[in-house]
């Protein structure tokens, strides 16, 4: 009789999981066929491919690459793609639209999935296939694991405090992050006062003044990004893009639009 084992990632896997087909163990008693996707161009969304199980071969722009369990592999929009998967394997698919998406990501890019984005991957499924969603961004937080250039704001000062320091490394991590302060406040064990007074005294600038300019950080490397306005205001927490247009001229004293041309005339 077959009994259950622990895998390193927490999940419960049979001894039939690890069986080879035509080796010792159990034969396999899955069958799912391999499926062969015609070369494609996605004009309006960045794809997000995870292979959960075996594995995926792939032509991207012409050239070959292999995706195996445990990976995930960004497509950015534009990308002519064909691929075909594997017997007994499972590729889910995840789509990101363009005109809510910034990221610094612009080339078919290779990722190993560890536990943190295994998480954040089932819950975009979760919360785009079912009643089950969370109140908050999920898409954030993925582009913030797999960049290759993180959009960290470098210039704005840290507290040093513990919990403090804990408020500011989420805000960095993700700087569109919805969490009134009373909750960030609570998710570091300790009183929005103590947090508050921590950044002002050791920052020179309030929790608020703190969040804005690091929004504005990340909104600028974003734009540099050759990102639309309208994206990078969603991704770093505006769903008003007046709002956001207000806030950037008042922190860099010009709009996105000037911040845009002036950069590509620095370039």
């Amino acid at each position: 009789m077959s009994h259950a084992v622990r895998s390193p990632d927490d999940g419960m896997m049979s001894d039939q999981d690890h069986a080879e087909p035509g080796g010792a163990g159990l034969p396999w008693r899955i069958h799912v066929p391999p499926v062969s996707i015609d070369e494609r161009i996605e004009t309006d969304k960045h794809v997000l491919l995870w292979q959960v199980r075996g594995r995926s071969d792939f032509t991207v722009d012409g050239a070959t690459r292999g995706l195996r369990a445990g990976q995930a592999l960004w497509l950015p929009v534009g990308t002519r793609h064909a691929f075909t998967t594997c017997v007994n394997s499972v590729l889910l698919p995840m789509s990101f639209d363009v005109a809510e998406t910034a990221t610094t990501l612009h080339q078919p890019t290779t990722i190993d999935v560890d536990r943190d984005l295994r998480t954040l991957l089932l819950a975009f499924v979760q919360s785009s296939y079912s009643i089950i969603r969370p109140s908050t961004n999920i898409a954030r937080q993925i582009l913030a694991l797999i960049e290759e250039r993180p959009v960290l704001a470098t210039s704005l000062p840290m507290p040093t405090t513990d919990a403090a320091l804990v408020v500011a490394e989420a805000l960095r991590f993700n700087p569109g992050d919805e969490r009134s302060v009373e909750e960030l406040a609570e998710s570091a064990h300790a009183s929005t006062r103590t947090i508050e007074r921590a950044f002002l005294a050791e920052t020179g600038m309030t929790l608020r003044r703190w969040r804005i300019g690091n929004r504005m950080e990340a909104a600028a490397i974003l734009l540099r990004s050759q990102t639309t306005p309208d994206a990078v205001a969603r991704r770093v927490g505006y769903a008003n893009t007046s709002a956001f247009r207000r806030v950037f001229k008042g922190h860099f004293g010009e709009t996105p639009g000037q911040y845009i041309e002036r950069f590509r005339v620095e370039l």
